[in-house]
């Protein structure tokens, strides 16, 4: 009996302790406030590229990489005298291939090569003459105009910072309304950080004509940055 006694209280004394210690936690569990933090703002794109391209065909594989070569270096030596350098021209990609006859596939009809550069100049106004002058000088591909920034990292960063000044500001007002302050952070995670991919969708190669009198019309814009962060706050 005495021993039946023993385990009874036992039991109970663990009962209560345990149930001492899940108020414990209750009460030592941080109180807290969760916000999402946004920010959205402009910037004007401070370069610009453009990917040029050039098609050639020949009856042997020699004639299509020679005439394929002449006109890229035709394209690009007319590029450098309107004041481009090395460096602002990058080849993006090259192919060579056969093509067969469409009636039997077994017979290589000629052969073509592609090659496509990537030009980009830190000079938004001067795209339009940039591509002009690449279709004068036999350029038969323009496949697209792209806009953007320079430092990324830079306009990135502050839109994180303003998403986080947003997101304080907003568990702030949540806190006062609710008589409370914020005392520390317990956690933050980075949702979403965008920056606008803006391509010129009014580019055209017009006409192939040697005798272009006006400049292709390249119509830029500003780019979109946001940043979405969530942050949880404890207070008090």
């Amino acid at each position: 009996m005495k021993k039946f006694y023993a385990m009874f209280f036992m039991s109970v004394f663990l009962f209560c302790f345990s149930l001492g210690q899940t108020v414990v936690n209750a009460e030592s569990a941080p109180r807290t406030i969760s916000v999402q933090g946004e920010s959205d703002f402009t910037v004007t794109p401070d370069q610009v590229s453009v990917e040029i391209g050039i098609e050639t065909t020949g009856e042997t594989a020699q004639v299509a990489a020679q005439s394929n070569a002449a006109v890229m270096t035709k394209i690009q030596n007319a590029l450098y005298n309107i004041g481009l350098t090395e460096s602002d021209i990058k080849t993006s990609s090259y192919n060579f291939y056969p093509v067969y006859d469409k009636d039997n596939s077994q017979l290589i009809s000629q052969y073509k090569a592609e090659n496509t550069v990537i030009v980009t100049t830190a000079d938004i106004n001067q795209i339009g003459s940039i591509i002009d002058t690449a279709v004068r000088n036999g350029a038969n591909n323009i496949n697209s105009v792209k806009f953007g920034l320079k430092d990324e990292k830079k306009y990135k960063d502050s839109a994180i910072k303003a998403a986080v000044l947003d997101a304080k500001g907003k568990a702030r007002t949540i806190a006062d309304g609710l008589g409370k302050s914020i005392v520390n952070v317990v956690s933050a995670s980075e949702s979403n950080i965008y920056i606008e991919n803006y391509r010129a969708s009014n580019v055209s190669l017009k006409a192939m004509s040697t005798d272009m009198s006006t400049t292709t019309p390249i119509n830029a814009k500003d780019l979109n940055v946001t940043a979405r962060i969530s942050v949880t706050f404890e207070i008090n």
